[in-house]
């Protein structure tokens, strides 16, 4: 599947009033994200897809800074 999507820059940034937590429940991991979050994920992995990053090259979610605070924190890595 090919998509053609334009993303004005390439920054992994928070769409504003974006909401994102993480939780562990029982070895289950859960994204809750209200609409601007889960914009903000779809965006930070075409980025991340895109051929301007390479195998390895990793985006760091933590709490407090692009996640609410009390997630849990986690890594996307592309290979």
């Amino acid at each position: 599947m090919k998509l053609n999507i334009y993303i004005k820059n390439n920054k992994f940034e928070l769409e504003d009033g974006a909401i994102i937590r993480v939780k562990d429940i029982g070895g289950e991991f859960v994204i809750e994200a209200n609409p601007s979050g889960l914009i903000s994920l779809a965006k930070h992995l075409l980025i991340l897809a895109s051929d301007k990053f390479e195998s390895g090259d990793h985006i760091h979610y933590e709490a407090g800074m692009m996640l609410e605070e009390g997630s849990v924190n986690f890594v996307i890595e592309k290979i």
